[in-house]
């Protein structure tokens, strides 16, 4: 039996965790909605705490544009759930648009919605919109501004460099005084903005424990800077996960699906920061304190181990990459909920 609330020397006591929440992005692009429907209708009734959408754009069988849309649908179907954008992508959304569109989805879910939101980062995204890349991150704080003035309710009149807005929200959301406000990405200037101007920091799935920690810590120390004192209650993280019946079915099925994409994306022309072309191509070494593969028995651990380390209060569980089967995704589900969640409760 897995111990728990166990809580290492040098964490924090705000850190220590009763209850683990566990969330999940379920199979999404194409023309999937009614399997990614099963799938979250599933989850709920399996102990889900949250499900959450992604936005890409161009993307063949992966990945949809419009990720409120899709969690709308959602919102219609479920009752319980929090739903969440994990992450829309702040520079292709206006910001009265985006804040109408969040109020709505709020409205709709009983007030169930997190607004996870970052500045993109992919150059073809950009060039489909005619956005600057360069000038996005400014942008950005504009973008919150508007948005959090038109959900208090006020009678909006921004001059700024990028929009020019007069006039109010209608209706508003019923989350007070507006949806949790979550900011992903990384860097020194996006975490003093998740910081300062969100509720909470939203890291993704590719970076590994060492960098999430030192991530964490710059965070906090932006909002100590700040004057932000009151404690950070959740810790939500984002993790590539496949757990199946064996660790061997595990691994043959992130060699078919989780690694085919990472080397198209982050072997060939694009660098990413964290992950060079000898770790992507390396199952092995993105299994070190990053992906969650295997069977129950081996997951736990590693689950067990961001939760000690990182405090980790909230994973979301990544369990969609190009080709896994609606099937497996389904199994997965029944795994985590039956012999992974037990373990944490």
């Amino acid at each position: 039996m897995a111990r728990r609330g166990r809580r290492r020397a040098g964490i924090p006591r705000e850190e220590t965790m009763a209850r683990l929440k566990i969330g999940f992005i379920p199979i999404e692009g194409g023309h999937y909605y009614r399997e990614a429907l099963e799938e979250v209708t599933r989850a709920e009734e399996l102990g889900f705490d949250s499900v959450w959408m992604e936005e890409h754009h161009s993307v063949a069988d992966h990945y949809w544009p419009s990720p409120l849309t899709v969690l709308a649908g959602f919102a219609t179907r479920t009752s319980r759930v929090m739903l969440g954008t994990d992450i829309a992508v702040a520079p292709f959304h206006h910001p009265v648009r985006l804040a109408e569109d969040v109020a709505m989805l709020d409205v709709m879910s009983g007030g169930r919605f997190t607004l996870g939101i970052a500045i993109g980062y992919k150059p073809d995204e950009f060039a489909l919109y005619g956005v600057d890349l360069e000038k996005r991150g400014a942008r950005f704080e504009e973008q919150l501004a508007i948005m959090k003035a038109l959900w208090a309710g006020e009678r909006v009149d921004f001059r700024g460099t990028y929009y020019r807005v007069e006039g109010r929200l209608e209706p508003l959301p019923v989350t007070r005084p507006h949806p949790p406000l979550w900011i992903g990405g990384w860097g020194d200037l996006t975490l003093r903005r998740a910081a300062t101007l969100a509720d909470n920091w939203i890291p993704g799935p590719t970076a590994d424990l060492a960098r999430l920690v030192a991530g964490k810590r710059q965070f906090l120390e932006h909002r100590r800077a700040a004057g932000r004192t009151q404690p950070v209650t959740e810790w939500p993280l984002t993790r590539d996960v496949i757990v199946a019946d064996t660790d061997r079915k595990a691994r043959e099925l992130a060699e078919e699906h989780i690694m085919v994409a990472y080397r198209r994306e982050y072997a060939g022309g694009w660098r990413h920061p964290f992950i060079d072309a000898s770790i992507a191509t390396d199952l092995d070494k993105l299994m070190e304190d990053r992906f969650l593969i295997g069977g129950p028995d081996q997951v736990i651990p590693r689950i067990r181990r961001f939760v000690e380390v990182y405090g980790m209060t909230h994973l979301i569980c990544r369990t969609f990459f190009p080709g896994m089967p609606h099937a497996h995704i389904m199994r997965s589900l029944e795994l985590i909920a039956r012999e992974v969640m037990p373990a944490f409760r």
